[in-house]
């Protein structure tokens, strides 16, 4: 099953009060850092990065896509991604550029956890779903199309419309190189507000995902 995955860059970032996108990693941008943990969780497989219309990134070894709408939500952001990819992959991980201990075994876990009959696998973490780490197959663009022709916005909405399995905490870890990167399942923190990103990278510092 060849995976690939998709990095919404293109949100609004009003509480952080600047594009998420471009926050310093130690040394990196966070959109550079998500693709490169991206890419070693699907293998190198293709990257896909959706953008906002003229937002400006740096250069990046992934496909460009821009919104077709600036702001338009994630789900028409994935479905962007999920038809930049059709055919180039089966399954995609849809993560953002917030969640910088993002671990690439994490990324593994939750592609492989995708079964024969499921159309999207959604880890729950801290009894909350987590649509923006989650896996979906590509063949589901038809269908994200449809919610957004009636209105739907949030990734949330996917749920109504396909069979997605939610993984637990414990099915996660049941992988060993997940409970050995990432114990404690750090890959779901994410940052809202300069404070927020300010205490990942102070008090995590760099992913060790980066390691097979």
């Amino acid at each position: 099953m060849r995976a690939g995955a998709v990095v919404l860059a293109g949100g609004r970032s009003e509480r952080m009060r600047s594009p998420k996108a471009l926050l310093d990693w130690h040394g990196t941008t966070a959109v550079a850092h998500a693709v490169a943990v991206a890419r070693e969780g699907v293998d190198g497989g293709p990257v896909c990065v959706v953008r906002a219309p003229s937002q400006e990134l740096p250069p990046l070894d992934a496909i460009m896509i821009d919104d077709v709408v600036a702001y338009g939500g994630p789900l028409a952001a994935l479905h962007l991604g999920l038809e930049a990819l059709s055919g180039e992959a089966e399954v995609v991980f849809a993560c953002g550029v917030d969640t910088p201990l993002l671990v690439p075994a994490f990324v593994r876990a939750v592609c492989a956890a995708l079964g024969a009959g499921d159309d999207a696998a959604i880890p729950v973490i801290g009894g909350r779903s987590q649509p923006l780490l989650a896996a979906y197959r590509t063949a589901l663009g038809p269908v994200v199309s449809a919610l957004l022709d009636r209105g739907a916005r949030s990734l949330n909405d996917i749920s109504s419309a396909c069979a997605v399995r939610a993984l637990s905490e414990t099915e996660l870890l049941a992988a060993p190189a997940l409970a050995a990167a990432d114990p404690q399942l750090r890959s779901a923190l994410n940052a809202n507000t300069p404070k927020e990103w300010a205490a990942l990278v102070t008090g995590f510092g760099p992913s060790p995902g980066l390691v097979r």
